[in-house]
């Protein structure tokens, strides 16, 4: 009866630490979004912002690669990746007998999904108006709902891969996609540049906050069997 109390606590714990993060992640979002809304730059994009899109739609990619900013976003959305997590959390969970793992990714997956339609139906930032936008888009501007799943799942994702294999190359990999995501939205004229780093700060404290909690999560039902074990032993 001693092992319950034990393993409740640290739930309890790890349920209250990941509501703390999404507040956290939320408020950044709003705070950095609602910060924006007190500048010219808020309605048509700073003049810094409108001269990036004027960059690139001055400079088109060529056909192959313009296909591949077209794409991009389709790795960076839980249209796409929401059912994927939950494939791979059905196979950890009834193959390979995982349980915290597929909670984990599902949990980031849900939890950036979630995220966003708030903040855009709060604070409703106008669509760039310079070019006519192209791709996937919906709503409002702010924040980019591609950089907070990207930046919270692609690194969740590299971090359980150096934790179980020592890899670290996935990292290189979500660098990679995360950037190129950024620069498709706006290369496609459907973001400013502050919805992206809006977007990338609410994913890294998202990701930050369900990291630590999950972390914390797993010492402290380790030090718990351990604890058990001992005491079974002495007795």
């Amino acid at each position: 009866m001693e092992s319950s109390p034990r393993r409740l606590r640290p739930r309890i714990r790890l349920a209250f630490e990941i509501a703390a993060s999404y507040v956290a992640a939320w408020l950044t979002g709003v705070g950095f979004g609602y910060s924006l809304t007190h500048t010219n730059a808020w309605a048509h994009g700073a003049m810094w912002e409108r001269g990036v899109l004027t960059w690139m739609h001055d400079r088109p990619l060529p056909m192959l690669l313009d296909k591949l900013m077209l794409a991009m976003p389709y790795l960076g959305t839980n249209l796409t990746m929401l059912p994927l997590m939950i494939a791979a959390a059905l196979v950890l969970w009834l193959r390979y007998n995982q349980r915290l793992i597929p909670v984990q990714l599902l949990l980031v997956s849900v939890g950036s999904l979630s995220l966003n339609p708030t903040m855009k139906t709060l604070l409703d930032r106008p669509r760039p108006d310079l070019y006519p936008l192209r791709g996937m888009w919906t709503w409002a501007a702010y924040p980019s709902g591609h950089l907070i799943l990207t930046t919270a799942l692609y690194f969740t994702v590299s971090l359980m891969l150096q934790r179980v294999y020592g890899w670290k190359w996935p990292y290189a990999v979500s660098v990679i996609v995360i950037l190129l995501t950024a620069y498709s939205r706006v290369y496609l004229a459907v973001h400013w540049p502050t919805d992206m780093i809006g977007g990338f700060l609410i994913g890294l404290v998202w990701l930050f906050g369900t990291w630590t909690a999950f972390a914390r999560y797993r010492r402290a039902i380790k030090k718990s069997d351990l604890s058990r074990r001992q005491a079974d032993r002495a007795a």
